[in-house]
């Protein structure tokens, strides 16, 4: 269900999904959310990030300047991994957005170990903790067994931004060949911060 504004009008919900390192928008769990999310009514759209085998941050940075084109408060971004960086180097950048939620899985905001490629990203990120303020509700995911990006940093992302931290057990990094091409915890989380009634989560 659409809320609606003073006037009448529909405010349709807008999610953008950020995938991360050598990813795509056809990987994981990415097309089964939107699937879900869209039967809600939910504007979705799983941006494909350029050369996710050879990510620049820059490059980043100027493609979700580029294509986050809705920031307001009926707007939330997801991310995966490298994509969760990716949104927080945006939001600190789009400084006169004001974001509904953020939804961060697997992220970090520094020097992955054995990731050196990584590094650029983490690198003059600025204070995070402004995010606070300008990204109403924020929800942190994290596996204790992650071999990709240690369970510490993702914790360590959660609270710089004062966000909810969920902690899965076994999940791995979250990825399609560890079982994860559905989430359901990203959505019945993502339902739970966008205030939809508990009827509604299909």
């Amino acid at each position: 269900m659409q809320e609606s504004d003073s006037a009448g009008m529909v405010r349709r919900r807008q999610v953008y999904i950020v995938h991360g390192y050598t990813a795509a928008p056809t990987d994981h769990w990415f097309p089964w959310l939107k699937e879900r999310l869209a039967a809600d009514g939910i504007g979705v759209d799983i941006l494909p990030m350029p050369d996710p085998d050879n990510p620049v941050p820059q490059d980043w940075d100027a493609f979700l300047d580029e294509r986050i084109v809705r920031r307001d408060a009926d707007t939330y971004l997801v991310a995966h991994s490298l994509g969760c960086i990716g949104v927080v180097r945006h939001a600190l950048q789009a400084r006169d957005a004001r974001y509904g939620g953020m939804l961060l899985v697997a992220g970090f905001m520094a020097p992955v170990p054995g990731l050196p490629a990584l590094d650029g990203f983490s690198a003059d990120l600025g204070p995070i903790g402004e995010l606070r303020t300008r990204v109403r509700r924020r929800t942190v995911i994290a596996s204790r067994d992650d071999a990709s990006v240690p369970y510490a940093m993702t914790q360590e992302l959660a609270a710089r931004l004062d966000a909810d931290f969920v902690t899965v057990e076994r999940g791995g990094h979250f990825l399609g060949r560890e079982g994860f091409t559905a989430f359901p915890l990203v959505y019945e989380r993502l339902a739970a911060m966008m205030g939809l009634a508990v009827g509604e989560v299909r």
